[in-house]
């Protein structure tokens, strides 16, 4: 579950355990994140400093990209710049990020020889990095498990540990221990005890380096960085070329000339082929070329575990000579070119420039390309992936959400960034890290704040997490192969409902039929979109307000005709009583003073029928013309709450036109 890595036959776990991020572009107040042992999520708007958390934690120590530089011109809050600086002269020496990791017996074992005392296992270490892009480390320890692992190499024991388990810091400790020895020395009954405490009281005292009494000095610092992990970063600007001049590339690396991220996913694809570039500029490119293609076979297969868009795909590598000028004396200019191909199986084995695919599948393999120096290594590393699959179908984001817990995040820790619902696991909420930026433009300095999601008040932030949660209860209700009735709102689930139950007091097969699921769709426009997407698989019957030569039945219609879905499961509410308005809702089936009961308890009001409108319209236009709008779920809750005197008086044509409802409901169902 960590970053793991060989040293001789050990194995050390340095783990990460939390991040705080500060005065680094849109944060301003210290954000402490909590790093999970496997995956972590960041979720949040497009802007909120979902990336800032990852450039931040990248540049701590970075695997990749390592020419990326804090520049506190650049990146400390401008609006805070020029003031800050005025105050603070050293602000260079502000840290815009910190880690803190565990470290294990093993590190510490490690570093015993250079410090003053091995640490006790759990012991913290703090790295940090300052916009000089100076790295500094602390190590520090849980105060109790130092009285412990000191205890341990004396003889103190039983309440004489309590006692020093007691106290508030390392200093108490000492002076505890040397003002009992000094009593205890007194009696002697009690020497062995006190030669105990003078004991413990010498051997804790070492430990003052955890505790920010003593440098442990730069070589014990370096041998701690050194088993710190390095922060691998991926984003879409990474992604592989379709082609790349080995010439150019060869002659960049030699003269130590940067590399741009789509060069160095090149050069990482190279390196999984055991090649360089310069490895094809001989007489032996050809050789050079086999490798190269069982490289891409190896890839290929690592990325087509989990691209399930189309699985008839096969990336091929291939190099070529290629003129890119001409010489003074006028021959050619030659260089040889790596090319990057898709053969699609699909269509006659056809191959085409990589970089003519989708944007998610170029995505997809170049991360693997990237990654592949890591996959199998031993060193230790924290993968962070910036909005990873944001052109990936869907389906094809879950399957790589599936690889990073199967495959990357059981050997190495995974951070994330997202927006997207097919991203986020509704499953591991506590995974997840809500990220909100709350500037405003008058109050610039509030800043980012990091919570988890269940303490998250902002709903736009975690809308994705609320999308997946919704995906999934929705893939659960559809599980089966129906019957479903859809219908527009709560309102008419509940009417529904509470109707039923009255009608089987007297007869058990009254009502709605019990094979029908009732499930609201969200509102009549989102009607069409549901029978045009259900009905191909699921047995599915509609409930709708309005008039059957309305625009909004028409859509219905025409998508259920589309998808094959009988035009005789869609019910339209008027279709109750001839008496009904042509556009009824549901709450047209109630006598108005039926219906007014419900109204007036809602809202502690007291309504009459003469009070409203005599006109043949909808009892809600009726209604509302009245006392404006109002909430039309409410009235539904006033009879679930009532339901009992609500149902001891209730009139004789509600109870009629809801059976007659009933029966065109049920002879929707198909036997």
């Amino acid at each position: 579950m960590c970053a793991h890595w060989t040293l001789g036959k050990a194995v050390a776990t340095v783990r990460l355990t939390s991040i705080t991020v500060q005065m680094f572009r849109n944060f301003v107040a210290p954000q402490m994140i909590a790093i999970e042992d496997d995956v972590t999520i960041l979720v949040g708007k497009n802007e909120s400093g979902k990336t800032t958390i990852l450039k931040a934690l990248h540049r701590l120590n970075p695997a990749n990209l390592d020419d990326d530089k804090f520049d506190l011109t650049i990146e400390y809050p401008r609006w805070r710049l020029a003031r800050d600086r005025k105050n603070n002269p050293s602000l260079q020496s502000t840290t815009p990020i910190e880690a803190r990791f565990t470290l294990d017996e093993v590190d510490c074992a490690a570093i015993a020889e250079l410090v003053p005392v091995a640490p006790p296992v759990g012991a913290v270490c703090n790295a940090s990095r300052t916009y000089e892009n100076t790295a500094t480390i602390r190590l520090t320890a849980n105060l109790g498990d130092v009285v412990r692992a000191a205890a341990a190499t004396t003889d103190v024991t039983g309440d004489d540990l309590t006692q020093l388990l007691a106290q508030g810091s390392l200093d108490d400790v000492v002076t505890h221990a040397k003002e009992q020895a000094k009593d205890l020395k007194a009696v002697e009954t009690t020497a062995l005890r006190a030669k105990a405490f003078t004991n413990f009281g010498a051997a804790v005292a070492k430990y003052q380096y955890l505790f920010g009494g003593v440098d442990i000095g730069q070589e014990a610092r370096d041998a701690v960085w050194g088993r710190m992990p390095k922060f691998f970063y991926f984003a879409n600007y990474q992604n592989l070329p379709g082609e790349a001049d080995l010439n150019d590339l060869a002659e960049k690396i030699g003269a130590g000339t940067a590399l741009t991220p789509q060069e160095k996913t090149v050069v990482a694809l190279l390196a999984h082929a055991a090649e360089e570039a310069s490895d094809f500029l001989d007489e032996h490119y050809d050789s050079r070329k086999a490798e190269l293609q069982a490289a891409s076979l190896d890839l290929s297969r690592q990325a087509f575990k989990y691209w399930r868009q189309n699985e008839d795909l096969a990336v091929v590598f291939d190099t070529d000579n290629v003129s890119v000028g001409t010489l003074p004396q006028g021959g050619p200019i030659m260089h040889r070119f790596l090319k990057i191909e898709l053969r699609d199986g699909r269509h006659g084995d056809v191959e085409t420039n990589f970089e003519t695919r989708s944007s998610g599948f170029r995505w997809f393999f170049s991360f693997f390309a990237a990654f592949s120096e890591y996959q199998e290594s031993d060193e230790p590393l924290v993968v962070l992936l910036d909005e990873p699959g944001t052109s990936l179908h869907g389906d094809a984001q879950r399957d790589f959400v599936r690889f990073i817990s199967e495959e990357l995040a059981s050997s190495k820790q995974t951070i994330y960034t997202t927006h997207s619902q097919h991203m986020v696991d509704p499953t591991k909420y506590e995974k997840l890290r809500a990220v909100h930026d709350r500037a405003t433009r008058e109050e610039p300095d509030l800043a980012v704040v990091v919570t988890p999601v269940d303490l998250s008040a902002d709903r736009d932030t975690i809308l994705p997490v609320e999308s997946a949660l919704g995906y999934s209860v929705a893939q659960h209700l559809f599980l089966g192969s129906g019957p479903h009735l859809a219908v527009e709102g709560s309102s008419d689930f509940i009417y529904l409902q509470r109707l039923t139950e009255h009608l089987r007091v007297k007869d058990a097969d009254a009502g709605l039929d019990p094979r029908l699921a009732i499930i609201p769709v969200g509102g009549a426009d989102n009607m069409p979109a549901f029978v045009a997407l259900m009905g191909r698989r699921l047995s599915i019957s509609v409930l709708v307000d309005g008039a059957r030569t309305g625009k909004k039945l028409s859509r219905i219609r025409a998508a259920a005709e589309a998808n094959g879905v009988p035009l005789t499961s869609i019910v339209v509410c008027a279709d109750a009583d001839d008496g009904l308005p042509k556009t009824a809702d549901i709450e047209d089936l109630f006598e108005v003073e039926d219906y007014l009961k419900l109204y007036n308890w809602s809202f502690n009001a007291s309504v009459a029928a003469k009070d409203l409108a005599a006109t043949d319209e909808p009892i809600l236009r009726r209604l509302e013309g009245l006392v404006g709008e109002f909430d039309h779920a409410l009235p539904a809750h006033a009879l679930t709450e009532h339901r009992k005197e609500f149902f001891a008086d209730i009139q004789q044509p509600t109870i009629a036109r809801f059976e007659k409802l009933f029966v065109l409901l049920n002879a929707t169902v198909i036997s």
